[in-house]
């Protein structure tokens, strides 16, 4: 699975229903990984993106400024709540060593 996620402003707080927000970010990484937890299937997910990038089909003032928004770290390098989402669920994943 890949080019999953939601866009947010780095340190732009609020109500997981407001677009834009770290919240609404990390709310739906959190909905589409319980969603993917029920793919029996799936072996893998990555999300999209790493890290905001410069874009100029994102001109919208005040939240992307030509930045495209959905990485889980801002264009300076700083975590987004996302990232934790992100980290703690492939914490989860991680095969013991016993196992290996």
């Amino acid at each position: 699975m890949s080019e999953m996620g939601a866009g947010a402003l780095q340190g732009m707080h609020g109500d997981p229903t407001h677009r834009w927000t770290e919240e609404y970010q990390a709310s739906v990484y959190e909905n589409n990984l319980t969603m993917l937890d029920h793919m029996t299937a799936l072996r893998g997910l990555s999300p999209w993106i790493l890290k905001d990038f410069r874009s100029p089909r994102r001109p919208l003032p005040g939240i992307q400024d030509f930045w495209n928004r959905k990485g889980l770290l801002s264009e300076t390098g700083e975590k987004k709540k996302a990232w934790q989402v992100l980290s703690d669920y492939y914490r989860t994943k991680t095969i013991p060593e016993s196992a290996l």
